[in-house]
């Protein structure tokens, strides 16, 4: 069945095996909303450049981000001795990366995976183990937290669109006032060289 999507996002997840049903999981859900994910390095995309400047050109064409947030290290507080899961560096880097684009940023973190401090400041997210109850109870959460994405998108597209026609009758108007004003001073010097 050949869907249209309403928007693309780029995917930032875990590569590792072991990490793929959970991925996958998140995939169908963004698929379910229209949402086409895209451009992952190594899932997605593949090209023979330096992997930050792979993620780099792929995050400005998407019209948002999605992080898959699963575990990776071992993580613990050397003054409380609390230990906790937390993510890939390279995730918390093209949410950075996402983040410094003006993207909206979206976050289905993995039970259990810790998303560090910066991911909390600059969205919401929603955390699920992967089975149904889990997905119907944060359903109404999901569809908003997606909605509200795909509502700021269309709203930055509209702010942008807008701009261009600014500039366009701008540049447009600038021309014809050059043009007119070039007349106005060739008529003028045609009356000067008649008398």
């Amino acid at each position: 069945m050949n869907q249209e999507y309403l928007a693309n996002v780029f995917l930032s997840c875990s590569l590792r095996t072991e990490d793929r049903p959970f991925i996958n999981y998140i995939e169908q859900i963004l698929r379910r909303h229209r949402i086409n994910p895209f451009g992952t390095v190594g899932r997605f995309s593949a090209s023979p450049v330096n992997t930050a400047e792979h993620m780099r050109a792929n995050i400005p064409k998407a019209d948002f981000v999605v992080i898959v947030a699963t575990p990776r290290y071992i993580q613990r507080d050397l003054k409380t001795g609390e230990q906790t899961y937390g993510l890939s560096e390279m995730v918390h880097v093209e949410a950075g990366m996402a983040y410094m684009a003006k993207k909206p940023v979206v976050v289905f973190v993995q039970e259990g995976t810790h998303v560090g401090n910066f991911l909390p400041n600059i969205t919401q997210y929603i955390t699920l183990n992967g089975k149904p109850e889990s997905l119907q109870s944060n359903g109404f959460l999901i569809h908003s937290l997606l909605s509200n994405a795909y509502a700021i998108v269309q709203k930055i597209k509209q702010e942008a669109a807008g701009k261009v026609f600014f500039q366009t009758i701008t540049t447009g108007l600038a021309l014809y006032g050059g043009i007119k004003l070039i007349e106005s001073l060739s008529n003028s010097s045609d009356e000067e060289d008649e008398r």
